[in-house]
């Protein structure tokens, strides 16, 4: 039996804006909030729940593995990120904890990638 051809036409808007989950392979999804931030979620939310930030440039596109580079770069306006060691798709945010500041993955509590702080001269 074929499979019918439904004739799904997604706008080029929105496939600049699509990228894979990191836990499940299936489509993140741009999701823009009232307050101007942007964000991404599974479209298996129900099932996985994985979100991602919006670039923290640009708050808009997301970043991803460069193939240059170790970091992860946005594709809307180009600003690099430090890639998170324990995951291929989170990149580190400074946090704080009991001990001080800290580098954690914004995928966190999905992701515990954490360095240390370079400290600054």
């Amino acid at each position: 039996m074929k499979e019918p051809e439904f004739g799904v036409v997604v706008p080029l808007e929105a496939q600049k804006l699509t990228h894979t989950c990191p836990g499940c392979g299936g489509r993140l999804l741009h999701m823009a909030e009232k307050d101007g931030r942007d964000w991404y979620r599974c479209e298996h939310v129900k099932l996985y729940g994985s979100r991602m930030p919006a670039c923290p440039a640009c708050g808009a596109g997301l970043p991803v593995r460069s193939r240059k580079s170790e970091d992860l770069v946005c594709g809307d306006c180009g600003e690099t990120q430090r890639a998170c060691p324990s995951c291929e798709a989170g990149w580190l945010v400074e946090r704080r904890g009991r001990y001080g500041a800290f580098l954690g993955c914004v995928r966190f509590p999905d992701c515990d990638g954490k360095a240390k702080q370079m400290k600054s001269a």
